[in-house]
């Protein structure tokens, strides 16, 4: 009998740890001491446990760049209707907006289209629907080309494309750009399975109907999307330009990111952070150094005076997420 109660013991914990390692859940718990100990005693533990591969390396630091939370929802997303009662608007409810326009783009001959983006124009009203203020810093495509049955490529960003006038120009390589790839399960459900880094080139925007020639807004064309990283050198320095905030993520604080930038004018080009950590290098286009940071930055990190159109490489370190703002005026 005591070694029947020592197994089933063995096997609680074993589940109780699936359940740990499987889920995403918030538990409180509370213990009740006897004697001259408190009596009560509450402890409120916030577990994540990541479900996809690849899903740890999402960004979700940053106020309004949860990327997790924002695929979340396109996949699951419930809102309070005008009614009051909840709306599932996520792809595993067939009759969401999302997963109606889908198909009706995939299967409309007149009217079709290979990408859904919250830069739609059109549709922009719809859409806002799936973005919050953990996730209104980002961009969304789904991207969903012919020929391949339940299989959605999520595409997630929070580099600022532009409106109407690419930030990043057309031809340029954005990065980071988070692909997702989202399949059908055995059950039928929507389901996220492997996330990457990576990286595409920018392009203008199709909508179904106008195209890209009579409403341009800037996106990224998904079928030139790469995994792997940008600006680990200056050869594939990462686009970059004056007015832009950024967030780095580095996997180490040695590991450095390098930026590409043009200079405007010669008027002083700053680069500023508030992550006291953070330290730039900054180099000419035949790889000298122009100006370093020195020790703690504050909010001021370092200013320099360039030459008008010149090309110039800033390197960032330090730590593992770096938020930082390049000005010339």
């Amino acid at each position: 009998m005591k070694k029947l109660k020592v197994a089933i013991s063995i096997m609680a914990l074993a589940c109780c740890a699936m359940f740990l390692f499987c889920s995403n859940f918030f538990v409180k718990a509370q213990w009740i001491y006897s004697g001259s100990a408190p009596s009560n005693f509450d402890l409120d533990l916030d577990i994540t446990v990541f479900q996809w591969k690849g899903s740890e390396g999402l960004p979700n630091d940053v106020q309004g760049e949860n990327h997790r939370g924002l695929i979340d929802t396109i996949l699951d997303g419930v809102i309070v209707g005008a009614n009051g009662k909840t709306v599932e608007i996520g792809l595993n409810n067939p009759d969401s907006y999302i997963s109606k326009e889908i198909e009706t783009r995939s299967t409309n001959w007149l009217f079709s289209s290979k990408t859904l983006g919250s830069m739609d124009y059109w549709e922009r009203n719809d859409i806002a629907e799936y973005f919050d203020l953990d996730t209104t810093g980002l961009t969304f495509l789904i991207y969903f080309p012919e020929g391949i049955a339940d299989t959605y490529y999520l595409y997630t960003t929070s580099v600022e494309l532009g409106d109407n006038t690419p930030n990043v120009p057309i031809g340029q390589n954005i990065y980071p750009i988070y692909q997702t790839v989202i399949e059908k399960n055995e059950n039928g459900k929507w389901v996220a399975t492997e996330t990457k880094v990576g990286y595409a080139k920018s392009a203008y925007y199709s909508n179904p109907v106008t195209g890209s020639w009579l409403v341009k807004y800037p996106s990224f064309d998904p079928s030139t999307w790469f995994a792997g990283d940008l600006g680990t050198s200056f050869d594939d320095a990462v686009y970059t330009y004056a007015g832009e905030t950024v967030t780095t993520y580095l996997t180490l604080p040695t590991d450095v990111r390098y930026y590409k930038l043009t200079a405007t004018s010669n008027k002083n080009i700053s680069i500023s952070t508030e992550n006291s950590y953070a330290k730039f290098n900054v180099y000419n286009s035949s790889g000298s150094l122009v100006s370093a940071s020195k020790g703690a930055q504050g909010t001021s990190a370092i200013t320099f005076k360039p030459s008008n159109n010149s090309v110039y490489y800033i390197g960032v370190s330090g730590d593992t997420s770096i938020t930082f703002k390049t000005t010339q005026a």
